[in-house]
């Protein structure tokens, strides 16, 4: 794969995305200081790879950056950028599926269940679903919605089977593996 295509889609979104994180008003936005030009960086000095997307998200009042990377052997990550300080505040690791190892032996809710308790909040179709291990060891379902309110990324403790966290997803360039 040619990393020359991705690296310009997110230099553009770069470029665009603190004007358009702004120009969205009625989504309430969290202003963005530290844009992808400034996250993408970081996140690839901490964790070398190719970085696949990014996209940018509202976390309660702060804009975060999610950015996948593939790191040498395959291995995926989420890793998330702060837009507010710049800083990486999360790290997870993708794996393939509720089968994993690391991921199995800690679940203790069905992705079916998961699923009906973030679209009974959100009804919407689910784009796809990620299995991760957070960087504490916790395991999580993570899910991408499209509501009738726009794209909302849901995490569900697969533990608890809480849902954890919840974002509007306002950008996104790339694309997934």
């Amino acid at each position: 794969m040619t990393k020359t295509p991705l690296i310009l889609a997110l230099g553009a979104a770069a470029l665009l995305s603190a004007n358009l994180v702004q120009a969205d008003a009625t989504a309430k936005t969290p202003k963005v200081k530290f844009g992808l030009e400034a996250c993408l960086p970081t996140v690839l000095a901490k964790h070398p790879g190719e970085a696949l997307q990014a996209v940018l998200k509202a976390e309660g009042k702060e804009a975060v950056w999610e950015i996948e990377v593939e790191a040498a052997g395959g291995k995926l990550y989420d890793i998330e950028c702060s837009g507010k300080t710049g800083k990486i505040i999360e790290v997870e690791e993708r794996v393939g599926s509720a089968d994993a190892a690391g991921f199995k032996e800690k679940a203790k809710v069905s992705e079916a269940t998961a699923r009906a308790t973030v679209l009974a909040k959100f009804p919407g179709d689910v784009e796809r679903v990620e299995f991760e291990i957070e960087s504490d060891g916790k395991v999580s379902y993570e899910y991408d919605i499209k509501t009738k309110a726009g794209d909302m990324r849901v995490e569900v403790d697969a533990t608890s089977g809480e849902i954890v966290e919840a974002s509007k997803e306002v950008l996104e360039v790339g694309r997934l593996k």
